[in-house]
């Protein structure tokens, strides 16, 4: 009897051993899944219907801009056949021309203020004959440019109103790591989304551009994303996941000319800083030192007894930091109560001061601070000229220069000077402005008379990397002045 009940006993407790091992794992195996599964969703889709109300609030202000130039475009004869038609070879052509070609560019835009202001980049519309502006609802108008090549940026102007405006954000709290949202017109493509992340800040570029005075546009404050932006996205915004515009996109990195993942936007305080100049005084007027900076080195930091600032590296003569006593080796910590911590912190606190106001600036001298009254100047209204290193020839040959090939350049009886035979396309003299072209004739550099091809030698080696030359040119019965910046 007891072995039988206790057999029951054995069973029925084993059952609900069993009961209770299967209820456990089953909602160890179950209910986790799918709590898991519901929050993973809520996250995913939360963060999806930001992106949306970012693309549906933006794609209203971003706009698509084609710029229309007439360019010359120079023919250039195989230069010995060339020479083949002086007297003793039958047959001379007619001088080099060129022939006019109508160039459309393409980009993009976004507006700024509901009264029909868009910014830009400038490369997008520089040398443009013809601006034209589509909004995202159809419709076009013709646009008003005023542009700064310094930062790469340009404000176009459109009779409109009640246009919908993005809101400028504060790139100064963008954060490496961030969100961010490119709008744009990729190869045409209007109001293309991509997404991705601040991917570093205050990167530093320069960009070969021959539409510049210096053949490059030096950029010394970049925001890096992984966004994806092509070609056609210039001008357009990158934005935050509030949907505030932190940056305008400008350049990508890529060895195909294809996003590559690494691009390229002037921070939005930078814009706002130009917008704001080019509505009030039709150009950027800046605040003017006078000094080289320079970041400080960990090497220097141990001599110096400071490790933040920006190290005076020269001074220029007559300029408001030497008429304040500002020397090399100083460390410029403080100007109007704004702290320096490198040398790009004191170019955007300089410039953004008005000329003529006096300020505070502090000092590291003898390990010592010290505090100086400045009066600010203008900034010289010129873009940097920066040419990215290597070369150092003009990047053409020439030739002595004859009275009967002078007779056969229709250039004037008694002109001296040397004969181009040659310009290599990607040279200074190719970039020049206007550029020099085979069979103009260079009368002189930069002031120093170039009458022979010894000359012509002597006064080029006295030039070195990064010089503007002034090359003074006759081309047939006219004169002209050709600006030039060595490799």
């Amino acid at each position: 009897m007891r072995s039988y009940k206790g057999r029951i006993a054995f069973v029925i407790l084993t059952v609900f051993l069993l009961a209770g091992v299967a209820i456990v794992a089953g909602r160890m195996a179950v209910q986790p899944s799918y709590a898991a599964d519901a929050v993973d969703k809520t996250a995913v889709l939360t963060l999806q219907n930001a992106f949306v109300s970012v693309a549906e609030q933006l794609k209203p202000s971003v706009v698509y801009i084609t710029a229309e130039s007439t360019k010359t475009v120079p023919i250039e004869p195989d230069i010995d056949e060339f020479f083949k038609g002086f007297p003793g070879f039958p047959g001379f052509p007619n001088p080099p021309g060129g022939q006019t070609r109508k160039q459309i560019a393409a980009g993009s835009g976004v507006i700024v203020r509901e009264d029909g202001y868009i910014l830009t980049n400038d490369h997008v519309v520089a040398g443009a004959d013809r601006v034209t502006v589509k909004l995202n609802d159809g419709r076009k108008f013709q646009g008003k440019v005023m542009r700064d090549p310094r930062t790469d940026l340009a404000v176009i102007k459109i009779d409109a109103k009640g246009l919908p405006a993005a809101k400028l954000g504060d790139s100064d709290k963008v954060k490496v790591g961030q969100w961010a949202i490119a709008i744009g017109s990729p190869f045409g493509l209007t109001n293309t989304v991509t997404v991705g992340v601040i991917s570093a800040l205050t990167r530093e570029a320069v960009v070969p551009d021959p539409e510049t005075d210096g053949g490059a546009r030096y950029y010394p404050d970049l925001i890096q994303t992984d966004a994806s932006i092509n070609a056609g996205n210039s001008g357009g915004p990158l934005v935050n996941i509030n949907g505030e515009v932190i940056g305008i996109n400008s350049i990508i990195e890529s060895p195909s000319g294809a996003n590559a993942g690494i691009g390229f936007a002037v921070p939005s305080n930078t814009a706002k800083f130009v917008l704001d100049q080019l509505i009030a005084h039709g150009r950027v007027v800046r605040g003017y030192l006078g000094v080289e900076p320079k970041d400080i080195s960990p090497e220097a930091a141990k001599t110096l007894g400071i490790d933040k600032g920006a190290l005076v590296n020269s001074v220029d003569e007559g300029t408001p930091a030497a008429k304040a006593k500002i020397k090399p080796m100083d460390v410029i910590v403080e100007v109007a109560g704004k702290p320096v911590e490198n040398s790009l912190d004191l170019r955007k606190i300089v410039a953004a001061i008005k000329p003529g106001t006096t300020v505070k600036v502090v000092i590291f001298r003898d390990k010592k601070r010290q505090t100086l009254d400045v009066t600010i100047g203008e900034a010289p209204d010129v873009g940097k000229a920066v040419t990215p290193g290597g070369k150092t020839k003009l990047g053409i040959s020439v030739d002595e220069l004859t009275d009967n090939i002078a007779k056969q350049l229709g250039v004037p009886e008694g002109t001296k000077g040397v004969v181009v035979k040659s310009v290599e396309a990607d040279s200074a003299a190719g970039r020049a402005n206007p550029p020099i072209m085979a069979g103009d004739v260079i009368l002189e550099i930069n002031g120093q008379p170039t009458s022979s091809v010894a000359q012509f030698d002597k006064v080029v080696s006295g030039l070195k990397s990064g010089d503007t030359a002034l090359v003074l040119l006759q081309r047939k019965n006219r004169t002209t002045i050709s600006e030039m910046t060595l490799d």
